[in-house]
């Protein structure tokens, strides 16, 4: 069974045992964002807040037949557009400790999902990706990292948080490229250095390269 912490924090572990290999497990960091936001708890309340327990968490939870172990950790509850350069920090010193831990299990797949607001998810994941690619690691595990997000909260029935979570998860088992980070929205599977989100649609797009 997972351990009930990651790097020293708390964290929400599968409830049973792992599956067979690493490559089944499966890393979820929370950062807020409209997939987490959640009915205010005040009788006067009238604005959306953040709830003590996360979109991603209650989505694994509820599909049981799942062919994978996680562990869920929480860096920060935020709108995407308050987010601070220290969270974007936090994240990667949790993700840097993550490669750390497995460096020398070059045969695995290290799977981290990031669940973040739709506002700023290109500019955080594209600052995770130049943070690590610019460190010296050497030899290091295969690994992809899948933000993904939501434009209604997970709490609305016709929301698109489990489908986004759904494509993330399945996304950090994929043959990418070494060292991905890749951005998981409207269905579609885009590195991040050739994302972008139209301003009219709200759509995630891969950017076309004219040859």
């Amino acid at each position: 069974m997972l351990s009930s912490t990651i790097s020293g924090g708390a964290a929400i572990s599968r409830p049973y045992e792992d599956p067979v290999g690493d490559d089944c497990r499966v890393y979820v960091f929370t950062l807020g964002g409209t997939i987490d936001k959640d009915y205010p708890k005040l009788t006067s309340g009238y604005a959306f807040e953040f709830g003590d327990e996360s979109a991603a968490q209650r989505i694994l939870e509820t599909h049981p037949n799942l062919g994978i172990s996680y562990k869920i950790k929480s860096i920060c509850k935020k709108d995407s557009l308050e987010i601070a350069p220290n969270d974007r920090d936090n994240l990667c010193l949790e993700i840097e400790n993550m490669i750390e831990m497995r460096r020398y299990h070059l045969e695995s797949l290290l799977r981290i999902v990031v669940t973040h607001g739709t506002d700023t998810m290109i500019e955080t994941a594209m600052y995770i990706k130049n943070k690590i690619k610019a460190k010296n690691w050497g030899l290091t595990p295969h690994f992809v990292i899948a933000f993904t997000g939501a434009t209604k909260p997970e709490r609305f029935v016709d929301s698109d948080a489990s489908f986004n979570v759904g494509c993330a998860v399945a996304a950090t088992s994929c043959p990418c490229e070494p060292w991905s980070v890749v951005i998981c929205m409207n269905g579609n599977v885009i590195p991040v250095e050739q994302c972008v989100r139209d301003e009219a649609s709200g759509l995630f797009m891969k950017v076309v390269v004219k040859k």
